[in-house]
């Protein structure tokens, strides 16, 4: 007769139990490989294998892209991917924005004159309903107006030559002491910044509303194509490079729609 003991053993004693599990060829009958195993090592295996399983999920969710299919994390303002690629894409547009100036700019260049085809016409009935020697001593600029711009004076000094389109001077020259700094006039971007054998150090910016400002003859230039400065900005350092100068100084030129105008009419340039 069993014992009563032995029918009594508590929950503890049964899990401390050892199991004999084997392995026999089915042909054979043979054992092919045996191993003893209790309850509570079947227990602890299955705990360690849960735990192992939702560690390795929570590495894959916290530190790869399958974070992004859980529902609500995905949201934009709170996804640092999502919000680089929002910064790359504006930081793009300003750039194409910047771009599309800089061809403007360069379209002008290409065009000085400024005149379309279809206004021919109106500029020939100009031109007869004025004498020749009024037209070449007009200054352009009188057909502007530009006083509803704030221009930030380039260069404080004193005006050697003046706007004068019978000289083909379209522009005016402002002397100032060694290494002042050129400022610029309007919030624009760089369209040349370059150097030649007339006109030596040579920077041109293209401003809004089809406006290009114009500054010859530096020492030194300070931007480069396609930069953006603001109103007030250094750009350069007077100078006297290029063949067509006579000392220090600063030719400054400033066009509208490819119509060159007196700076003097909307600058003051007095110390």
């Amino acid at each position: 007769m069993p014992d009563n003991s032995e029918k009594k053993r508590n929950l503890a004693q049964k899990l401390k139990d050892k199991y004999r599990i084997v392995v026999i060829d089915d042909d054979t009958l043979g054992e092919l490989k045996s191993t003893k195993i209790s309850l509570l090592g079947v227990f602890a295996l299955l705990t360690i294998s849960v735990l192992s399983i939702m560690l390795i999920s929570y590495l894959l969710l916290a530190f790869t892209p399958l974070k992004y299919a859980i529902p609500g994390y995905a949201a934009i303002n709170n996804n640092k991917v999502y919000m680089d690629l929002s910064h790359k894409i504006e930081a793009l547009e300003e750039k194409i924005g910047t771009q599309q100036i800089y061809t403007d700019g360069v379209k002008n260049f290409l065009n000085p004159s400024g005149i379309q085809v279809d206004q021919l016409d109106e500029n020939q009935d100009f031109i007869k309903n004025n004498n020749s020697k009024s037209l070449k001593n007009r200054k352009i600029s009188n057909q502007l107006s530009l006083e509803h711009y704030y221009f930030c004076t380039p260069l404080k000094g004193d005006i050697s030559a003046g706007f004068d389109l019978e000289r083909k001077h379209f522009g005016i020259d402002i002397v100032a002491p060694k290494d002042s700094a050129v400022k610029n006039i309007l919030d624009g971007v760089v369209i040349l910044s370059d150097w030649s054998v007339k006109t030596g150090n040579t920077i041109s910016i293209q401003h809004r509303d089809d406006m290009i400002s114009v500054y010859k003859h530096n020492s030194k230039l300070l931007k480069k194509i396609g930069q953006f400065v603001k109103s007030g900005e250094a750009i350069a350092i007077i100078g006297n490079t290029g063949e067509l100068t006579s000392g220090p100084h600063v030719h400054f030129e400033l066009w509208k729609s490819g119509i060159a105008v007196d700076p003097a009419d909307y600058i003051d340039f007095s110390r």
